[in-house]
């Protein structure tokens, strides 16, 4: 009869030894593959979260150039809006003076119909930088 092994608490004959020794470094093997598995899976979240983080940062940058874009835009329209209420003042001061010099319908006729075209002109204007300044915030806000 096999002398007994001690594996701890369990005494063991010598004849299953061998087999204890084999599950005992399938075990030892299986464990090193989880710690292998576990480093490969922490290197692969840290790689993650630096790719989130720099995108973060990208997409901080990006909303920053839109603003300042924005805001260069917006001071733009607001020459533009100052320059067309100027033309628009010199044109009621101009329409006033027709009124005044002229007597006959023909003049305050044709008065009113400059009047109105630039008036669209200048609705066009302003509808046109609206539009684009909407755009501009769609793109930014709606599309990234």
């Amino acid at each position: 009869m096999a002398t007994p092994v001690t594996n701890g608490t369990n005494a063991v004959p010598n004849g299953n030894s061998t087999l204890v020794e084999v599950l005992a470094e399938r075990i030892a093997n299986l464990s090193r593959r989880v710690d292998e598995q576990v480093v490969i899976s922490k290197t692969s979240v840290d790689a993650a979260l630096t790719a989130i983080s720099v995108a973060k940062l990208d997409q901080e940058r990006t909303v920053s150039v839109a603003f300042s874009a924005a805001e260069k835009a917006n001071a733009k329209t607001e020459e533009s809006q100052k320059e067309s209420n100027r033309a628009i003042g010199v044109l009621q001061n101009d329409v006033v003076s027709l009124k005044e010099s002229r007597s006959q319908g023909v003049g305050d006729k044709s008065a009113k119909i400059e009047v109105k075209e630039q008036f669209n002109i200048n609705t066009g204007i302003l509808v046109t930088i609206a539009l684009a300044v909407i755009s501009m915030m769609f793109k930014l806000f709606i599309l990234h």
